[in-house]
């Protein structure tokens, strides 16, 4: 038996097929959002509390404190750039497509004419499995500034990793957040779990609340036929 699950995007339409051993996989790639998780300053602790319960309205509604960086979330020019692209300025289907995942080994060897049909450059580091201890912050893998050119450069919409920053946890330039950002690329950082699809295609999404701001918390995914 086929199962088959249909998406469609203004002219096209995706079809992604499960055959009856499951052929197709859906990877969470977001880090779970809770009271108390660690931040990268005391600013940015999220606050999640009920302000009507069951047990006293017959109804539940929970308040969400949350800043527009936190845990798995995405950055637009806005968050660097003076007048940059907020988050409603990009056309919804910026915040999907085609993506690969490779090691950080191994990025001074991409060949960018070689994925020119690919939107997301997904670059594990293995550095989340450092998520909720203070090492998190520091001394995490720091993508290259001549490849950061070159991604600024290319046709990608955006870039991932599963660490805090393409920058240095102590830079004040923030110079690959702004090479990135001055051009409209999409940053999405502190992705999950990105070994189970290293070295694969899939489809990446990553949408944001529809706000006007900088950046957001996202449930990232990728679909892995």
């Amino acid at each position: 038996m086929i199962k088959s699950s249909i998406i469609i995007l203004r002219n096209k339409i995706i079809i992604f097929r499960e055959n009856s051993e499951g052929s197709m996989k859906i990877y969470d790639l977001t880090h779970k959002i809770e009271n108390n998780m660690t931040v990268y300053c005391d600013a940015e602790k999220p606050e999640i509390k009920s302000i009507f319960s069951y047990e006293e309205d017959n109804f539940n509604v929970t308040y969400l404190g949350l800043t527009s960086h936190l845990g798995t979330h995405l950055d637009v020019p806005l968050h660097l750039i003076e007048n940059g692209m907020d988050i409603c300025d990009f056309p919804v289907a910026a915040f999907w497509g085609k993506g690969i995942c490779i090691s950080f080994e191994n990025l001074d060897t991409i060949d960018f004419d070689l994925i020119k049909n690919i939107d997301y450059l997904l670059i594990h580091t293995g550095w989340d499995k450092y998520w909720n201890e203070e090492k998190y912050f520091k001394n995490y893998p720091i993508i290259s500034n001549k490849i950061v050119k070159k991604i600024a450069d290319s046709h990608l919409k955006g870039i991932g990793i599963d660490c805090i920053s393409p920058d240095n946890y102590d830079s004040c330039e923030l110079k690959n957040h702004k090479l990135l950002l001055s051009s409209d690329k999409i940053i999405v950082e502190n992705l999950y779990s990105l070994e189970n699809i290293l070295n694969k295609e899939f489809y990446f999404l990553c949408m944001p609340l529809k706000i006007a701001i900088d950046g957001c918390p996202v449930r990232a995914v990728a679909i892995v036929e």
